[in-house]
């Protein structure tokens, strides 16, 4: 059916499409399982080391060039792009069976992501921005963000269920099914309707990078934001989160109970981004992201040194889970009004390269510190975290933006 284009219809005709391109496009009922799945196909630790720095390296290489890709030719083209990659990366682990097949799936997988990656918040803030109702992407992007941590109770609980024989027709299966609503999110991509900020900078990539750098480099108060939202979130969420699962099961949590833990931590995670718009009302995104920070270092700096006592550990694994549901919509909402039109997603992908920058410094430092075990990685996650917020967050003051006209 034909939408007409007018500013209302357009925000709430992506919000709500892209809505349902995130619910489609997150289910994996594999995930749950893939090391499990790796193992099965004989991999070893190390291999599926190798594997992630393969989709590290992808999304660093191709950050940059995806956004002026999704600059020059619209976010849906970019969508529709790295949608494709992500079906025909899926389906190679039907017949993946060595390190060179999946090292191939992941880098495709990294190439797939960096398509999406801030195409997405760019088309959301400019869909809102022709309405004038831009001030409300904290509360959308939580309610985008909603769907994933209800896929996640989904998919924690059937996934490890369908494969529970670690059987090679089950993970077949589940991969089968992924391709299905891989296919089903490509098709609902043509819905999407290109804000018209995108027909405006039609410029060549060198254009948008030129100004996406010139962007974050006039802007002191866009940089903090991201440092301090950057510099928490490695250690708190990449780190810590690939260690929480010898902490509670080291406090004494049977490893049968970690799909409900976290199918419990997604519902939870689900229920707050839900009323975001409720906190919002009371405190100012700023104070929420600057107590969010304080109140991770404080967690993880208690985990660094009680081990012992199952519930504390829960109790910090489910405040944690949550203060990271919290600070996403946030970062999102904050960091686009710090962001003019016209290489908005350009300079989002800038700002994820330097995020996969620090994600190399930050992991290759912290891996000399894991050899002094979990004590020693948690009290060096506080440290980092600590830094982070030293910089601190402030809303947009004025973007200096000329429609049709670009930064020199």
């Amino acid at each position: 059916m034909f939408i007409k284009r007018n500013h209302h219809n357009l925000a709430t005709h992506n919000v709500r499409v892209f809505y349902f391109i995130t619910l489609f496009g997150t289910i994996n009922l594999l995930d749950p399982v893939i090391t499990l799945f790796y193992f099965q196909r004989g991999l070893s630790a190390s291999d599926i080391l190798i594997i992630l720095f393969m989709y590290c390296a992808a999304t660093l290489v191709s950050e940059i060039p995806t956004g002026t890709f999704a600059d020059r030719f619209g976010p849906k083209v970019s969508f529709l792009t790295g949608s494709l990659i992500s079906i025909f990366s899926t389906s190679l682990l039907l017949i993946a069976d060595d390190l060179w097949w999946f090292s191939i799936q992941g880098l495709l997988w990294g190439l797939s992501t960096s398509f999406f990656s801030g195409s997405d918040d760019a088309l959301i803030y400019e869909s809102l921005k022709e309405s004038g109702q831009e001030k409300t992407m904290s509360q959308v992007m939580a309610k985008i963000s909603s769907v994933m941590f209800s896929v996640t109770i989904f998919t924690s609980l059937i996934g490890a269920y369908l494969v529970r024989d670690l059987a090679e027709s089950q993970f077949q299966f589940l991969i089968l099914i992924g391709i299905l609503f891989k296919i089903i999110e490509f098709l609902l991509i043509f819905s999407l309707i290109n804000p018209k900020s995108f027909d405006q900078f039609r410029d060549n990539p060198y254009t948008h990078v030129k100004n996406g750098w010139q962007i974050i480099r006039r802007s002191p108060d866009l940089i903090k934001v991201f440092l301090n939202f950057t510099i928490v979130l490695i250690p708190s969420v990449v780190i810590f989160g690939k260690f929480e699962q010898p902490y509670v099961t080291g406090a004494g949590l049977p490893v049968a109970w970690l799909g409900v833990l976290y199918a419990s931590a997604a519902l939870l995670s689900m229920l707050i981004t839900r009323h975001l718009a409720w906190l919002l009302l009371r405190f100012k995104r700023t104070t929420l992201m600057q107590l969010s920070g304080i109140v991770t270092l404080l967690a993880v700096s208690l985990a660094s040194f009680l081990f012992d006592s199952l519930w504390i550990a829960l109790v910090l694994f489910f405040v944690l889970r949550m203060l990271r549901s919290i600070r996403q919509p946030l970062y999102s909402g904050i960091i686009n009004e710090h962001i003019p039109s016209g290489s908005r997603a350009t300079t989002l992908s800038l700002l994820n390269l330097v995020d996969s920058a620090f994600d190399l410094i930050i992991l290759g430092t912290m891996s000399f510190v894991a050899t002094l075990g979990l004590p020693a990685i948690f009290i060096g996650c506080a440290l980092i975290i600590g830094i982070g917020l030293l910089f601190p967050v402030r809303e947009a003051k004025h973007v200096h933006e000329q429609e049709g006209r670009h930064i020199v």
